[in-house]
Protein backbone atom coordinates (compact mmCIF):
# COMPACT_ATOMS: atom_id res chain seq x y z
CA UNK A 1 0.00 0.00 0.00
CA UNK A 2 1.20 3.59 -0.36
CA UNK A 3 0.38 6.62 0.92
CA UNK A 4 0.06 10.23 -1.25
CA UNK A 5 1.45 13.50 0.96
CA UNK A 6 -0.13 16.45 -0.10
CA UNK A 7 1.69 19.79 0.84
CA UNK A 8 0.62 23.18 0.75
CA UNK A 9 3.03 26.28 0.42
CA UNK A 10 1.66 29.37 0.03
CA UNK A 11 3.41 33.19 0.40
CA UNK A 12 6.93 31.41 0.05
CA UNK A 13 9.54 30.83 -2.45
CA UNK A 14 10.73 27.54 -4.16
CA UNK A 15 14.02 28.30 -3.02
CA UNK A 16 12.68 28.19 0.48
CA UNK A 17 10.62 24.89 -0.07
CA UNK A 18 14.17 23.43 -1.52
CA UNK A 19 15.71 24.56 1.89
CA UNK A 20 12.83 22.49 3.68
CA UNK A 21 13.43 19.10 1.37
CA UNK A 22 16.99 19.89 2.09
CA UNK A 23 16.81 20.03 5.68
CA UNK A 24 14.03 17.37 6.11
CA UNK A 25 14.02 15.34 3.22
CA UNK A 26 15.72 12.01 4.42
CA UNK A 27 12.21 12.21 6.33
CA UNK A 28 10.46 11.35 3.25
CA UNK A 29 13.13 9.32 1.81
CA UNK A 30 13.11 6.74 5.02
CA UNK A 31 9.47 6.17 4.12
CA UNK A 32 10.30 5.38 0.13
CA UNK A 33 10.16 7.70 -2.16
CA UNK A 34 8.27 6.44 -5.23
CA UNK A 35 7.46 9.25 -7.34
CA UNK A 36 7.58 13.80 -6.40
CA UNK A 37 5.16 16.18 -8.32
CA UNK A 38 4.95 20.15 -8.19
CA UNK A 39 2.79 22.69 -9.14
CA UNK A 40 2.79 26.03 -9.10
CA UNK A 41 -0.74 27.77 -7.84
CA UNK A 42 -1.29 31.56 -7.45
CA UNK A 43 -0.92 31.54 -4.08
CA UNK A 44 2.57 29.48 -4.11
CA UNK A 45 3.16 25.54 -4.32
CA UNK A 46 1.38 22.12 -4.49
CA UNK A 47 3.92 19.42 -3.94
CA UNK A 48 2.58 15.51 -3.86
CA UNK A 49 5.13 12.96 -2.82
CA UNK A 50 3.88 9.34 -2.80
CA UNK A 51 5.74 6.70 -0.47
CA UNK A 52 5.70 3.14 0.21
CA UNK A 53 4.72 3.28 3.96
CA UNK A 54 0.85 3.05 4.46
CA UNK A 55 0.39 5.90 7.14
CA UNK A 56 -2.44 6.42 9.39
CA UNK A 57 -3.76 10.15 8.90
CA UNK A 58 -2.26 11.19 12.02
CA UNK A 59 0.73 10.51 10.64
CA UNK A 60 0.24 11.94 7.67
CA UNK A 61 -0.93 15.14 9.15
CA UNK A 62 2.51 14.85 11.16
CA UNK A 63 4.85 14.47 8.40
CA UNK A 64 3.01 17.36 6.05
CA UNK A 65 3.34 19.55 9.38
CA UNK A 66 6.83 18.70 9.77
CA UNK A 67 7.93 19.20 5.37
CA UNK A 68 6.12 23.10 6.56
CA UNK A 69 2.71 22.42 4.75
CA UNK A 70 0.60 25.69 5.24
CA UNK A 71 -0.38 24.78 9.17
CA UNK A 72 -3.94 26.35 8.26
CA UNK A 73 -4.58 23.56 6.06
CA UNK A 74 -3.03 21.02 8.22
CA UNK A 75 -5.33 22.53 11.36
CA UNK A 76 -8.74 21.97 9.18
CA UNK A 77 -7.35 17.97 8.60
CA UNK A 78 -6.98 17.72 12.11
CA UNK A 79 -10.09 18.58 13.65
CA UNK A 80 -11.56 16.72 10.57
CA UNK A 81 -9.84 13.72 11.79
CA UNK A 82 -10.59 14.51 15.60
CA UNK A 83 -14.21 15.15 15.11
CA UNK A 84 -14.73 11.75 12.99
CA UNK A 85 -15.49 13.35 9.95
CA UNK A 86 -13.06 11.88 8.01
CA UNK A 87 -13.95 11.62 4.37
CA UNK A 88 -12.23 9.53 1.40
CA UNK A 89 -10.69 12.83 0.25
CA UNK A 90 -10.26 14.79 3.66
CA UNK A 91 -6.30 15.35 2.58
CA UNK A 92 -7.62 17.10 -0.78
CA UNK A 93 -5.45 19.73 -2.94
CA UNK A 94 -7.40 21.65 -5.22
CA UNK A 95 -6.31 21.75 -8.42
CA UNK A 96 -8.84 24.76 -9.01
CA UNK A 97 -10.11 26.44 -6.32
CA UNK A 98 -13.30 29.18 -6.75
CA UNK A 99 -13.96 32.25 -4.19
CA UNK A 100 -18.02 32.49 -4.25
CA UNK A 101 -18.82 35.69 -5.63
CA UNK A 102 -22.82 34.64 -5.73
CA UNK A 103 -25.45 32.21 -6.18
CA UNK A 104 -24.02 30.70 -8.90
CA UNK A 105 -21.33 32.97 -9.68
CA UNK A 106 -17.52 32.26 -8.96
CA UNK A 107 -13.66 33.46 -9.38
CA UNK A 108 -11.36 30.98 -9.97
CA UNK A 109 -8.36 31.79 -7.33
CA UNK A 110 -6.03 28.83 -7.51
CA UNK A 111 -5.32 26.89 -10.88
CA UNK A 112 -2.57 24.40 -10.71
CA UNK A 113 0.68 24.91 -13.58
CA UNK A 114 3.33 22.02 -13.69
CA UNK A 115 6.59 23.57 -12.10
CA UNK A 116 9.68 22.14 -13.68
CA UNK A 117 12.20 23.66 -12.04
CA UNK A 118 10.60 23.07 -8.58
CA UNK A 119 10.41 19.45 -8.75
CA UNK A 120 13.56 19.21 -10.12
CA UNK A 121 14.95 21.36 -7.09
CA UNK A 122 12.96 18.66 -4.71
CA UNK A 123 14.09 15.62 -6.47
CA UNK A 124 17.86 16.99 -6.24
CA UNK A 125 17.77 17.58 -2.59
CA UNK A 126 16.34 13.64 -1.78
CA UNK A 127 19.06 12.82 -4.10
CA UNK A 128 21.53 14.13 -1.34
CA UNK A 129 19.77 14.24 1.64
CA UNK A 130 21.30 12.08 4.02
CA UNK A 131 19.48 10.34 7.12
CA UNK A 132 20.49 12.53 10.16
CA UNK A 133 19.89 9.05 12.48
CA UNK A 134 23.51 8.26 11.34
CA UNK A 135 24.77 11.26 12.64
CA UNK A 136 23.80 10.55 16.36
Amino acid sequence: MTTILKMDYDKITTRDIQLIFHHRGWLLKSLGVLSVGAWETKNGYHVLVAVEKDLKPEQVLLIQILMGSDINREIYNLLREVDGQLMKVWNKLYTKKYLILGASIGEEISGEVPCPSLLERIVHELDESKDVRDQI
